[in-house]
């Protein structure tokens, strides 16, 4: 009798534990629905996607010192110049716990980056998303708030080794009104250190 009530309670905790860590923990995919989120940044502006004023938003989690993230300087840029114009709206998001908001600050003057980096604070945007990686992206169409890609910004942190553009080719496909080609890929980098 003792097993059988001890086994019960064990599964029952097993499938209440399971449920709970998706529900936290696996994030958004292409195709979902996100929800809104408000980070008042170190700049003394306030971000919310909802009120980005975009026809898509990029956003881009990044970090300091990962050796992924640094190669990107400049094609993250060039990326901003081509498509903000556009209406695309690019968001560097650092959720790091281990890099103050103060380097944040510092990394992305230096970098001289042409658009904003925000600090996500306790993880809350990473953690909506289910981010891991950085750099790892999420594009979403903001008329009606869905992710239409995720993944990777091309497929080498070489910029000269190069063969897939991913987000750019996912961005030119959202803009020309058609299909995103591809919608997903695996994102590789550094872990995003968390609380």
């Amino acid at each position: 009798m003792f097993h059988k009530i001890f086994f019960t309670l064990a599964l029952l905790f097993t499938i209440t534990f399971s449920a709970y860590s998706n529900d936290i923990s696996e994030g958004y995919k292409v195709g979902d629905q996100v929800s809104d989120f408000v980070i008042d940044n170190y700049d003394g502006s306030q971000y919310s996607l909802a009120k980005s004023g975009a026809k898509a938003t990029v956003i881009i989690f990044m970090s300091t010192e990962c050796p992924f993230v640094q190669p990107y300087t400049d094609r993250l840029i060039s990326l901003n110049n081509e498509f903000g114009s556009k209406g695309i709206v690019i968001w560097g998001i650092n959720s790091n716990k281990t890099e103050p908001t103060e380097e944040v600050m510092n990394h992305a003057k230096e970098k001289n980056y042409n658009f904003p980096v925000l600090k996500d604070n306790e993880n809350v945007v990473a953690n909506q998303f289910g981010a891991a990686r950085t750099p790892e992206v999420f594009v979403i169409d903001n008329n009606t708030m869905t992710i239409i890609y995720h993944g990777r910004i091309d497929d080498n942190k070489e910029a000269d080794k190069v063969t897939s553009n991913d987000l750019q080719n996912a961005l030119n496909d959202f803009l020309a009104g058609n299909a995103i080609t591809v919608n997903e890929t695996k994102a590789f980098g550094c872990s995003i250190k968390k609380q």
